[in-house]
């Protein structure tokens, strides 16, 4: 029987594709560090022109920012000690078929392109604490670990969903206010401090809202505030590393 073996280029040939498969999108612009640790292997420092794949963790370290450009041109930047894991990614060719990934920490801003009518392609960036979903906006999101501990929340996770332009659906779960809570102690009155208990299911309760341009909602285990866009997240660090990057007369 006569045997043929395939040479490096046609066994590369052959793999391209499924490779490219692979991929969601490029590192566009990168400042400072940053990583991204695949569900298979190591983490592998990130450069401009780097790919990234579904599966993959990304992590921007201090004084950093990071800005990726997808298959079908949507942005996402990420801004310093952040965290954003991709858990869906689904292209067809520069058709968005669906994302989502889940921001663990830090902060996202996406540009996100919108669609053909009757699409129903699906964008969406999920934290512990709530859900955005969209089809063609540009917004924002803050995965907050601790709140300042001047407030009553000290020390607690939220999420702060700001919308920039086009319409964004929050969705959340929240703790529901107890009836027959205990009223605060009297000053100097001896305290006995309960144990840790678990939350039943019957004590949290789902919050939707769609946001409008410049409106803003705050979620937490025990928050939920809608407000207009705060504006000191148009002028914080963040803020100016997307002027820089998304064009002249960027929305943020």
């Amino acid at each position: 029987m006569l045997r043929r073996s395939i040479g490096p280029a046609v066994l590369a040939a052959l793999l391209l594709p499924a490779l490219a498969l692979a991929s969601v999108g490029k590192v566009s612009v990168l400042e400072g560090h940053a990583a991204r640790t695949p569900s298979s292997s190591a983490k592998q420092a990130l450069q401009v022109g780097s790919e990234v794949e579904l599966g993959d963790t990304l992590d921007v370290a201090a004084a950093s920012n990071l800005k990726l450009t997808l298959n079908d041109r949507s942005v996402i930047m990420l801004g310093e000690n952040s965290q954003l894991r991709i858990d869906e990614a689904s292209f067809e060719g520069q058709e968005r078929k669906g994302f989502s990934a889940t921001l663990g920490f830090g902060k996202i801003w996406s540009h996100v392109e919108k669609m053909l009518a009757g699409s129903n392609a699906k964008f969406e960036v999920r934290t512990e604490r709530a859900v955005a979903g969209v089809r063609g906006t540009i917004f924002r999101v803050d995965a907050v670990k601790l709140v300042g501990a001047t407030t009553q929340l000290a020390h607690r996770a939220h999420t702060v969903v700001r919308v920039v332009e086009g319409r964004v659906a929050v969705e959340a779960q929240v703790k529901k206010a107890l009836k027959g809570a205990t009223p605060p102690p009297k000053k100097g009155a001896r305290v006995q401090v309960p144990g840790p208990t678990e939350i039943s299911a019957e004590q949290w309760e789902r919050r939707f809202v769609e946001l409008q341009a410049n409106q803003q909602v705050s979620v937490g285990e025990e928050l939920w505030k809608e407000a207009a866009v705060d504006p000191a997240s148009k002028k914080d660090a963040f803020a100016r590393f997307v002027d820089r990057n998304a064009g002249t007369g960027a929305k943020r």
